[in-house]
């Protein structure tokens, strides 16, 4: 960290200590949500025999995770709420309709472990019936469309642990997918990349969709998204175009150019490019026209073709509801906060997250010199910025709480009075300067300690950090 950085810094929360009602920072701009692309629709469990594997999962399992799908298609839930519940219930029973509870309830039962008071014991068998009480309970949420799937799960079913259930995501989607009968059932989530197949870049929700659908109908290893330079400054780098990389083999993309073709409208196809010519879906009739010559094989897309697709998506796609929840399927494990992430100071790690000491370390620290420059992790509102410890979390020192939204808050401790920069109820964006580093408190010298909470409960910040974009360290 520059000595101009951090002296820039404490002048900034000078002039903040002495009557700054509201310290404007230098933030990164907030993402906001697509608008589009939201699943919307339930699934429907397609028709004949069950698969018999998928991702590991087999026979009562399968049936099972079938029954649970059909109880919300029944009851109107979307896709995304089909997916909580096979998660959920992955979590709870390992999708086996058991007669018998857990170590912490032995009147637990079912695939999703109820007790009598959720429903009579038939009904708790059943798991059709089993899967209504349940999307009962998870409707009952408060803004449980808006929520991670685990937290919105934790809620309904209020297990100890708000993340138990967000290892089971990307299997629970590739189940969904197995069983549907939407056109995207193909869209099998990579087991090495929760939820897509290809890893496009910041491109649009209905843009990974298409990329998804097509590319694995038509096994394609490379496809290309987001990139910063493109003729068309309204395709690639507005994360609103892919490449299907085809090399010599002219059929295989003239069967990607004819699917293209034939879906556009659903697919919010707005041109292609393929062999020097291009197609547009708003004049069709116009047919294939060419363009001109861009000097090489590739520019001239010889060896890929090209699709530009509208920005806001076709209100006929259907969505596919699976292609919106695969495209909308984002690390870690299921968990998906919005907007933008950045480590909260530049310094290395000194003391990770666990037992220390004879105790346990729940945050993470960082070594910095006092006065270097602390930012706000994310977007979020300040609900808490004064001296500790604080009469929940414990932290000494000066602290300063932001809550994010989605049961997700960071903490910062240990910086002196004079270096905080927000105050309670702020509003505060990503990047934003809050305070600088101290050494107050239970410290032995100046550095940071930064907390992740989920649902009130601390977690290791590393590999959340990590999961959204901004890894420690």
């Amino acid at each position: 960290m520059k000595a101009g950085h951090i002296l820039a810094a404490v002048v900034a929360l000078a002039v903040a200590s002495v009557g700054l009602v509201l310290f404007v920072g230098s933030g990164l701009s907030q993402s906001q949500p697509a608008a589009a692309c939201q699943p919307g629709q339930p699934v429907t469990v397609a028709g004949g025999e069950l698969p018999g594997e998928v991702a590991g999962w087999s026979g009562e399992q399968l049936a099972n995770a079938a029954a649970t799908i059909r109880a919300g298609a029944d009851l109107g839930i979307d896709a995304r709420g089909q997916a909580i519940a096979v998660m959920t219930a992955m979590g709870e029973s390992s999708l086996v309709n058991v007669a018998h509870g857990d170590a912490v309830r032995a009147d637990t039962i079912g695939l999703f472990q109820t007790g009598p008071e959720h429903g009579s014991y038939d009904a708790r068998m059943d798991p059709y019936q089993a899967a209504v009480l349940f999307f009962e309970r998870l409707t009952a949420v408060p803004n449980w469309q808006d929520l991670p799937p685990t937290i919105a799960a934790h809620r309904a079913q209020r297990n100890a642990d708000p993340l138990h259930y967000e290892q089971h995501w990307p299997d629970a989607l590739k189940v969904i997918a197995a069983l549907s009968s939407d056109t995207a059932a193909a869209v099998v989530p990579a087991a090495d990349n929760p939820g897509n197949r290809y890893d496009l870049g910041p491109v649009q929700p209905h843009t990974q969709a298409l990329a998804e659908e097509v590319g694995t109908r038509f096994d394609v290893a490379d496809v290309g998204g987001h990139r910063e330079s493109a003729v068309d400054a309204g395709g690639h780098p507005a994360g609103l175009a892919v490449d299907f990389m085809t090399g010599d083999d002219v059929a295989l993309g003239d069967a990607i150019v004819a699917y293209l073709i034939e879906h556009a409208e659903r697919l919010s196809v707005d041109y292609i490019i393929w062999r020097q010519a291009i197609w547009h879906a708003a004049d069709p009739q116009a047919g294939w026209r060419p363009i001109a010559d861009r000097g090489s094989p590739t520019a001239n897309h010889y060896d890929h073709p090209h699709v530009n697709l509208r920005p806001t998506p076709s209100a006929t796609s259907g969505a596919g509801p699976l292609e919106c929840l695969s495209a909308s399927a984002v690390a870690p494990a299921g968990l998906t906060v919005q907007g933008e992430w950045v480590a909260p100071v530049d310094g290395p790690i000194t003391s990770g997250y666990g037992p220390r000491w004879g105790k346990f370390h729940g945050g993470t620290d960082f070594g910095a010199p006092c006065g270097t420059p602390i930012y706000a992790a994310s977007d979020g509102r300040v609900i808490y910025a004064g001296n500790g410890p604080h009469p929940r979390l414990g932290l000494t020192g000066h602290v300063i709480i932001i809550d994010h939204g989605a049961g997700v808050q960071t903490s910062y401790n240990h910086m002196y009075a004079g270096g905080l920069g927000v105050r309670p109820g702020q509003v505060v964006q990503a990047g934003q300067l809050i305070a600088v580093v101290g050494n107050d408190g239970f410290s032995t010298g100046c550095h940071l300690h930064y907390g992740v909470y989920l649902e009130g409960q601390h977690t290791d910040a590393e590999p959340f950090m990590a999961g959204v974009g901004a890894p420690l360290g």
